[in-house]
């Protein structure tokens, strides 16, 4: 098996790097067909899987979880496999997937996991794995980047962008249209989900699957801000889907009619557009592990 791996040595604040170096003496080691690539900038990691797809079997993305969409959308119209590295901080992907994230048992489900069959979501042009989503969540990572050169690093940013972005809680009246049936709500937020998991870790959606061949589709709707402050936790374990802001209906294309928005796709930030989001079914071989550590 002849691996492509695109490695972003800037992912989980060097962590990349760290993991691309372990790979490379692993897999020299071991006496693997491989090629390592470096990203250096945003959008990057596209064209290198492009490129590679051509000659590799595989291609690997080694980063976070913006690098493997990147890879994601350079390599899903070809005839290659997606595999796995976690390098980032949140490393949602492969949590979904059920990859371990210790570089050695990650490289090893690369080399002797199964392919298995793994929905795309389109949002507009933007190919995603994991999520699309409007509202809260893209406030917080907009509040984020414009403070990158702030006090707070890291997990202490997020919590920052969190407090801040609970402060201005807005809500929007907006007409959501899911495959063909409309319904009106005023809403923080919305999510189109592939995978359970974002934000490193937050179980958004507990029952949603990579292989079903449809999103499941989360609403929260206007709330007080103590109220959301309390619940906001509980995502974490997936007990927030009981609060009676919350609503999660599943559907196959999704298109939000009002004022356009930023839209967060797999953790990064996208410019204000209208929201029209659908499902591509079992577009893509991803490797996964033979016995998934869920």
């Amino acid at each position: 098996m002849s691996i492509a791996i695109i490695a972003n040595p800037l992912a989980g604040r060097g962590r990349g790097q760290k993991v691309a170096q372990f790979t490379k003496n692993f897999l020299t080691e071991q006496g693997v067909d491989f090629q390592l690539m470096y990203t250096r900038s945003a959008g990057h990691a596209i064209e290198l899987a492009q490129r590679a797809s051509e000659s590799h079997e595989t291609v690997a993305a080694l980063g976070g979880d913006g690098t493997i969409r990147e890879v994601l959308e350079g390599i899903w119209r070809s005839p290659a496999a997606l595999g796995i590295i976690p390098g980032g901080t949140g490393n949602d992907y492969a949590r979904g997937l059920g990859i371990p994230r210790e570089a050695e048992l990650a490289i090893q489900t690369l080399l002797h996991g199964q392919e298995v069959l793994f929905d795309i979501g389109l949002e507009n042009d933007v190919v995603f794995g994991q999520m699309a989503s409007i509202g809260f969540s893209a406030d917080v990572l907009e509040y984020v980047n414009s403070h990158r050169k702030g006090f707070w690093k890291g997990s202490a940013a997020f919590l920052a962008g969190i407090v801040a972005t609970i402060r201005s809680l807005r809500s929007f009246p907006v007409k959501i249209i899911i495959d063909g049936q409309a319904i009106e709500k005023k809403i923080i937020a919305l999510f189109a989900l592939n995978m359970p998991y974002g934000g490193g870790g937050m179980q958004f959606a507990p029952e949603a699957r990579y292989d079903s061949g449809h999103f499941h589709i989360l609403l929260i709707e206007e709330i007080g801000k103590l109220d959301f402050t309390l619940t906001l936790p509980k995502i974490y374990s997936g007990k927030h889907v009981t609060h009676p802001a919350v609503t999660i209906l599943t559907g196959k294309e999704v298109t939000i009619e009002g004022d356009p928005l930023p839209i967060m796709i797999d953790g990064d930030i996208f410019p204000a557009q209208p929201f029209h989001t659908k499902i591509r079914p079992k577009a893509m071989r991803v490797i996964a592990p033979k016995t998934p550590l869920l």
